[in-house]
């Protein structure tokens, strides 16, 4: 090959490499803004208004909770461990939330299963429930490690195996021989599948969804517009 054939090559080359680049950075940006909506109830861009408007009962009592329990706003999370948008939440909203809102009192934050996604979901469920069951605040230690070691969502990755290790090296205070048996003998089965039934109940299509003082957020497109929802409900206290 000639010299300038073999520069335009390699021109040619670099050039194909910067267009796959760019093109990788459109979609992953893509992805990090539409994420938490596209996952969303009534993810065909309509807001259900009427749904929003009603407050909805929703049961607390043995959910996990985080923040002051005399908060003037509850913020309940139907969550799935195996669902990207809830990575999402987890890493680019709730992050912010807790800084502003539940550490200072103002928002009490609750999660309740919604594991459907994949057939170990509720595997994740159950790993939750146990650790909650040991010890109430370590429930959101599991929260955080579990989001933060997500598999991919088509991969069977939350087998007792895998939440036993991730417990064992992320969330203290935990028997670990003890969240070994609660797995295998699936203790709290059915715990998550009555978290379950309490979503469709609901009328919950997709997760996360966010119910603020028992009406559901709806669609947003993260965290100011959940931020403005929150001072809305303030307000009114």
């Amino acid at each position: 090959m000639s010299k300038n054939k073999k520069e335009r090559a390699q021109q040619q080359a670099k050039q194909n490499l910067i267009s796959t680049i760019t093109m990788a950075t459109v979609i992953l940006a893509a992805i990090g803004l539409g994420f938490f909506a596209l996952f969303q109830p009534g993810s065909d861009g309509k807001n259900d208004s009427a749904n929003q408007a009603t407050v909805q009962k929703i049961s607390y009592e043995g959910q996990p909770g985080t923040g002051n329990p005399n908060a003037p706003v509850k913020l309940m999370e139907f969550g799935d461990f195996k669902c990207p948008a809830c990575k999402y939440f987890h890493d680019e909203i709730y992050p912010q939330l807790k800084k502003d809102y539940i550490d200072t009192g103002k928002v009490q934050m609750f999660f309740t299963n919604y594991q459907f996604i994949g057939e170990d979901s509720v595997t994740a469920g159950m790993a939750g429930e146990a650790v909650y069951h040991q010890n109430k605040d370590a429930f959101w230690k599991f929260y955080e490690a579990i989001y933060t070691h997500q598999g991919n969502e088509a991969d069977v990755w939350a087998t007792p195996e895998f939440l036993t290790e991730l417990v064992k090296k992320n969330v203290p205070n935990i028997d670990i021989n003890k969240l070994s048996q609660d797995l295998n003998n699936k203790t709290y089965e059915k715990a998550v599948l009555e978290d379950n039934q309490m979503a469709r109940s609901l009328k919950i299509e997709g997760v996360p969804a966010l119910f603020i003082n028992g009406k559901n957020v709806g669609e947003i497109s993260g965290y100011e517009e959940l931020k403005k929802m929150i001072d809305e409900e303030l307000k009114k206290k």
